[in-house]
């Protein structure tokens, strides 16, 4: 699993276009031209004089975004998911080379001769990954990082719904396709907006992993973002970070209306059900007891195509919940 950090954004940039986070990639044109594209990203500025024809990807939901704004015939090879793809890009992600199950080595990515890389997390230009961006850049290579995982210094302090469309909007512009952001963006907001329609404002925890100290979604990452957009509240609103650690007996006392099990392979829903239950304390609560939950996959919480589906499961989770649920 790749190092996680939350937060949005920085920077300016223009239009897109494409489709829903379930709808086919767009075809892409035979040919595309556009001028010179600067951005700041991550505190690292970023020229691309031509949009690039020979792209990596690293990390899921950067190659999502590659894939739902149809952009497949650009990408020279993909890195390290989480889980499966989106079935609706399935067949266009099939066709790409995969370097690597994780992160491949800076060896690895000059064999595919990439001429732009693009990357979900920080840490795919650490130690463990390809290796500093600056490296790369001075061999001609653009970077990108998704604004939700840049380093700390250089993150906004709370990431929300806009700074995913900026991502997605930047990249547009990067490789001239524009007009398919812009049309990708407004299917979401649409979604999101009817999604938010449904939903009861409950109490709601996040619960990511943890059994001895439960890391829960906190103030200022994707967790809270997706919460926020569905229109419920975080009870754990007030930890710092994207995600916080808390105490069982924290949980008891806030006797959240509705949990949130995050299912990864790592560490299943199943899982978590089964500890709640066991617990001694715990599974007298009420969400427990009536298994108020809503199971939403790991891959949701990472900045991109997929986060309007995490908004649209919490809530018609919560819709679909009896009434019983407190409101």
């Amino acid at each position: 699993m790749p190092w996680r950090v939350a937060a949005p954004l920085l920077l300016s940039t223009v239009l897109l276009t494409g489709c829903g986070a379930d709808a086919k990639p767009a075809a892409a044109p035979p040919a595309v031209s556009a001028g010179p594209v600067a951005v700041t990203n991550c505190g690292t500025p970023v020229t691309i004089a031509a949009p690039p024809m020979r792209v990596v990807t690293m990390n899921q939901a950067a190659t999502e975004i590659m894939l739902a704004l149809g952009l497949q015939d650009r990408m020279i090879g993909t890195a390290y998911l989480d889980d499966a793809i989106l079935p609706a890009y399935a067949d266009a992600y099939a066709k790409i080379p995969v370097l690597a199950k994780e992160y491949p080595t800076k060896e690895k990515l000059l064999e595919a001769e990439p001429d732009f890389v693009y990357a979900s997390y920080n840490s795919a230009f650490g130690d463990e990954g390809v290796g500093d961006r600056a490296d790369w850049q001075k061999l001609g290579v653009g970077t990108y990082i998704s604004p939700a995982g840049c380093p700390a210094q250089t993150r906004q302090a709370k990431l929300a719904i806009g700074d995913v469309f900026t991502e997605i909007r930047e990249l547009a512009a990067i490789f001239g396709v524009s007009d398919r952001g812009e049309k990708l963006i407004a299917d979401h907001e649409g979604r999101i907006a009817t999604a938010a329609g449904t939903a009861r404002n409950v109490k709601v925890m996040w619960w990511d992993g943890g059994s001895d100290a439960p890391s829960v979604g906190a103030c200022c990452g994707a967790p809270n973002m997706i919460m926020s957009a569905a229109g419920v509240t975080n009870a754990f609103a007030d930890l710092t970070g994207s995600w916080g650690d808390t105490s069982w007996e924290t949980v008891t006392d806030r006797n959240p209306e509705v949990i949130v099990l995050v299912d990864a392979s790592w560490d299943p829903a199943a899982q978590k059900k089964t500890f709640l239950a066991g617990h001694r304390t715990l599974k007298d609560l009420p969400a427990v007891k009536q298994q108020w939950y809503v199971v939403i996959p790991f891959s949701s919480t990472t900045a991109g195509v997929r986060n309007v589906l995490g908004v649209e499961a919490l809530a018609q989770g919560i819709a679909a919940l009896p009434s019983g649920v407190p409101s």
